[in-house]
């Protein structure tokens, strides 16, 4: 379904480019500009079993997609800008943040230098646990663990569930299982301790997973020293917080905040929800961020930025450079906004 679904999805960005219909939506449409999530900018991957493909794109495309977008006439700020830029729009000239989510290394050791070379500005966001070692890489954990093994048991005692895994077809359809069961059935507090629970019986090293991909603080105060680069949080333990309790969600988000105040004397004014779809946060997170203090916050909801999400700064959308969807005619479409209208049919705000 997943594949169907990706190549359909092609198919209709080409013909919107091969058309030119994208193009001339955007010399109608009224956004005003766009904020792009990236996390992995590294060489491309030849793993048959790769389900996190989507977050990882090559170097190359990230200069392909820097070209398409100055050949589009976007304007590349910092999220420092964005709330003026809201404010006071500019009609002749449409903008694109770039924001890196989760701190990997290659952020600073791939991406940072082609968009230094282009003098561009971008956001990293950190989620500090991660870093510190109390939460963890999951995501790319239980993707190890189905890669290493032919089967995995889920659950524990009668609620015992056998996954098969001894075919790349199977592999993806347990390693959907795992994230379903993870995200949606194991209460979000429970999650790392079932996680570890599992990695430890499979023999899959939790914190040599994490530590090899993320930048340590070292590294961070390092790239925090560019002028180009802005640092935003991320959360404490990258939970999906509308899952937490109203009082944790906050927590989550203050102590993660001050966590960076203290380690780099700045204090983050730029907040990215973990996850950032519907079900990990929505309005009562929107206004816990405003609460906090930061002066935007960022989901993954798609879509482009409009004059009136400046009564939404909590709350704004974000465009993903998917990693499976590393062409030029697939990506040129998107930075107009049109395949978002037309594939979701929603409004310009998203921010219930």
């Amino acid at each position: 379904m997943a594949k169907r679904t990706t190549r359909l999805t092609k198919a209709v960005l080409t013909g919107l480019n091969t058309l030119g219909v994208d193009r001339l939506y955007q010399q109608m449409g009224s956004e005003l500009g766009l904020v792009l999530t990236f996390h992995h900018v590294k060489p491309q991957s030849t793993e048959k079993f790769d389900p996190n493909a989507h977050l990882s794109i090559t170097p190359e495309f990230l200069e392909t997609t820097l070209d398409i977008l100055e050949a589009r006439g976007f304007e590349v700020i910092s999220m420092d800008d964005l709330p003026q830029r809201i404010a006071n729009p500019r009609r002749d000239k449409r903008f694109a943040a770039l924001t890196f989510d989760d701190g990997y290394k290659n952020t600073a050791t791939l991406a940072a230098p082609i968009l230094k070379q282009r003098n561009l500005p971008y956001t990293i966001y950190f989620a500090t646990g991660l870093i510190n070692g109390t939460s963890e890489l999951w995501w790319d954990a239980i993707a190890e663990l189905v890669r290493k093994h032919d089967t995995v048991e889920l659950g524990s005692g009668y609620e015992k569930e056998l996954l098969r895994c001894d075919t790349v077809e199977r592999k993806y359809a347990a390693y959907g299982r795992l994230l379903g069961y993870l995200t949606q059935e194991v209460p979000e507090l429970d999650q790392a301790r079932t996680v570890h629970d599992m990695c430890a019986r499979y023999d899959i090293d939790l914190g040599a997973i994490r530590t090899s991909q993320l930048m340590q603080w070292d590294e961070i105060a390092e790239i925090a020293k560019d002028p180009l680069c802005t640092i935003g949080a991320h959360s404490v333990n990258h939970y999906a917080l509308a899952r937490l309790s109203k009082e944790r969600a906050r927590q989550e988000m203050e102590e993660g905040a001050s966590e960076i105040e203290k380690r780099l004397s700045q204090r983050p004014d730029h907040f990215a929800f973990p996850y950032g779809y519907p079900t990990a946060a929505a309005s009562r997170e929107f206004d816990l961020a405003k609460d906090v203090g930061f002066k935007t916050a960022v989901t993954t909801r798609a879509g482009h930025i409009f004059a009136s999400h400046l009564d939404h700064m909590t709350a704004l959308p974000r465009v993903s450079v998917n990693g499976l969807y590393q062409s030029r005619r697939h990506f040129a479409p998107l930075t107009t906004g049109l395949p978002t209208r037309l594939g979701t049919g929603i409004s310009r705000l998203n921010v219930a």
